[in-house]
């Protein structure tokens, strides 16, 4: 009798297995119907778009290794990072006359550093960018086409991949340099008109104070972090704070200040 039940139960399984499905056909099933297999490079972007403009110039020509790979700003290793380290941000390196404020400003590709240091030796020393490339760059073919696009982008209001404009605005004055005077801190700042205060960072407590900022009555002339030329036109009140070492920003910007330059800007109250 336990035969006969196993064959009868096999047997229904068999039936069942062969039995057609009532479930339509699915037409995306059929090959005919299947997206193509691309195996090729990829279309290249328009260059009139910053993602072309990241594709086929910042990413395969500037972010090669101990460059602009995230060493060192501006960041050209995702369009995100390379977009948000151009637009309005503060310069590094400058020229003799400090005429530059940002890397990029949007609508002015003559007042950009990022077309000044692909056409011109910017102090003399440094080269002009970008100073190698790796082998999948075709900058050494396709220079003068490659720069006259990212003059145009500039020119245009330098708008995202999405063709937003950007929405960062002038940040506030960075510090740039600081030197003893009298008996307290000379400021240099490199954009925009300077802050009327500045943050202290005590490095060992990490306490943040804030402190006035005076204008000189002269400017005094001397050297950012960077050795190059600057103006100093303010002094810091920093007679009432403690002794210790503190780092130096401004408020609304990165605490401590150049935080990516390993606190260069500090001063130390004895």
């Amino acid at each position: 009798m336990r035969k006969l039940l196993t064959y009868a139960l096999l047997g229904m399984l068999a039936l069942g297995a062969c039995k057609k499905s009532n479930r339509p056909e699915n037409p995306f099933d059929a090959s005919i119907n299947q997206p193509p297999v691309n195996t090729g490079p990829a279309d290249p972007l328009s260059l009139d778009n910053f993602a072309g403009l990241h594709r086929q110039i910042f990413k395969p020509t500037c972010s090669n290794s101990g460059c602009h790979d995230g060493t060192f700003e501006p960041d050209f290793r995702t369009i995100e990072s390379a977009y948000n380290t151009l637009l309005h941000q503060p310069v590094i390196k400058n020229n003799a006359s400090g005429s530059f404020l940002y890397r990029v400003l949007p609508g002015n590709a003559n007042n950009s550093v990022l077309h000044e240091r692909v056409v011109v030796d910017i102090d003399g020393i440094s080269g002009i960018m970008p100073l190698s490339v790796d082998p999948q760059s075709d900058w050494p073919v396709k220079k003068t086409e490659y720069i006259a696009a990212i003059v145009a982008w500039i020119n245009a209001g330098a708008r995202d991949m999405f063709g937003n404009p950007p929405v960062n605005g002038p940040l506030n004055p960075r510090l740039q340099g600081v030197r003893t005077f009298d008996k307290g801190y000379a400021l240099s700042f490199g954009e925009g008109e300077p802050a009327e205060e500045v943050l202290l960072t005590d490095r060992r407590s990490h306490q943040t104070v804030r402190r006035p900022v005076r204008r000189l009555a002269e400017p005094l002339p001397g050297y950012n972090i960077f050795g190059e030329a600057t103006t100093f036109t303010h002094t810091l009140v920093s007679q009432d704070l403690a002794v210790g070492k503190y780092e130096l920003s401004v408020p609304g910007t990165a605490v401590p200040a150049f935080e990516s330059l390993q606190n260069a800007l500090s001063i130390e109250i004895k």
